[in-house]
């Protein structure tokens, strides 16, 4: 599947795949026909999703991804966590956006289905913040089987937190990303995913700003930074190494550590 829509030098322009390939993706899960949601559709199914999955779960296969590097299992955690406090709502238009200032979502969410779940294997996900992957990555995440992380994960997880909350005060994310390069089996790309993560979940944050970890930072709230060419997403892309890690958040998602 990832070869259809990436090679080594990135994203395939015209990305394509037999229809004998398409039947067998389809039939593990991997890749879906097309289809649209409207806007309350995508929201009732995040809201759902939510409901249905288990925060013991979630961290479980977190721990767990940092070891076996199961990217798909891994991004759970980041789209629970952004869908946490999200409320059943009806569209809220703001500015002259076509997407609801609250959730983000559109009134037509027809998101590529095969792209979302190309992002969940390949990365660990890319978009955590959308409605639409939130529902999607959290009801793979329940048809998916349990899976218990070993002591050898625990000990990864320990010093990836031990890393970010010993950073200097000056170090800013692309220093983290680096000094976590020999922790854990990853690339670049599955680093800053998984820094991404920990900024959801509350871990890494700037404590003057809201985050997700006790109520939905709605769409329009999520200031930017005014660096230039920052593509790292809220609210992580405001942690600097003064900021450390929040211990409190770490006992909620990781009790007894």
């Amino acid at each position: 599947m990832t070869s259809m829509f990436w090679s080594s030098s990135g994203w395939k322009r015209a990305p394509s795949v037999s229809p004998e390939d398409f039947a067998y993706a389809k039939a593990q899960g991997l890749m879906f026909d097309p289809v649209e949601f409207s806007h309350d559709e995508v929201v009732d199914a995040v809201v759902n999703a939510v409901a249905g999955t288990s925060r013991k779960a979630i961290a479980h296969a977190f721990i767990s991804s940092l070891g076996s590097r199961r990217l798909d299992l891994r991004s759970a955690m980041g789209s629970y966590a952004v869908g946490l406090h999200m409320k059943t709502h009806s569209k809220a238009v703001c500015c002259g956006n076509q997407s609801c200032a609250y959730c983000g979502a559109y009134d037509k969410a027809n998101a590529d289905l095969n792209v979302l779940s190309f992002e969940r294997i390949k990365w660990g996900g890319v978009r955590h913040d959308n409605p639409r992957y939130i529902a999607f990555d959290l009801e793979a995440f329940a048809a998916s089987e349990s899976v218990a992380p070993k002591e050898a994960d625990y000990l990864i997880l320990r010093s990836v937190l031990n890393v970010a909350k010993s950073m200097p005060p000056t170090a800013r994310l692309g220093d983290l990303e680096r000094a976590l390069s020999k922790l854990l089996p990853s690339n670049n790309a599955e680093r800053r995913i998984l820094i991404g993560i920990l900024g959801y979940a509350g871990i890494l944050v700037d404590p003057s700003r809201p985050d997700f970890r006790r109520q939905f930072v709605s769409s329009a709230e999520r200031e930017r930074t005014p660096w230039h060419k920052d593509d790292w997403p809220y609210p992580v892309q405001w942690w600097n190494g003064s900021c450390g890690v929040n211990q409190a958040a770490i006992d909620e998602w990781f009790p007894g550590l």
